[in-house]
Formats: C-alpha cells, sequence, structure tokens
C-alpha cells in the first residue's frame, strides 16, 4: 500500500515542481504560445493538481 500512495502522489507532485520549475528557468527560450500561458498567474492550474493530489490522498484513504 506504501508504495501505492507513494506513485499515486508523488508522481503528480513531482510533475508539477518540475514543470515549474522548468518553466521558471526556460521563460525566454520557450515558443510564443507557451511564453503567452506563462505569463498569466498559474492559480487555476495549482489549485487543480492540488485538488487531484487530495482527492488521490482521500480515495486512497478512504479505500482502506
Amino acid at each position: 500500500m506504501t508504495a501505492e500512495i507513494l506513485l499515486a502522489l508523488g508522481i503528480p507532485t513531482a510533475y508539477l515542481l518540475i514543470s515549474t520549475a522548468l518553466l521558471q528557468s526556460r521563460r525566454k527560450t520557450l515558443p510564443p504560445f507557451l511564453l503567452r500561458l506563462s505569463t498569466r498567474r498559474g492559480i487555476v492550474w495549482n489549485a487543480m493538481v492540488g485538488l487531484s493530489i487530495g482527492l488521490g490522498a482521500l480515495r486512497w484513504a478512504l479505500s482502506r
């Protein structure tokens, strides 16, 4: 069970951290359509990723 929760929560968390770091460090070399997206506030994106992580944890906890 521990390996499953690590996979279920670790993959989205790692994806969020890595993609955020890449977008922050490579801001000037992105294609124009990604530059346009990266200038907007990411609160909706971060909220949805956080919600999916939270729901995954809740689903795992309730299935035990």
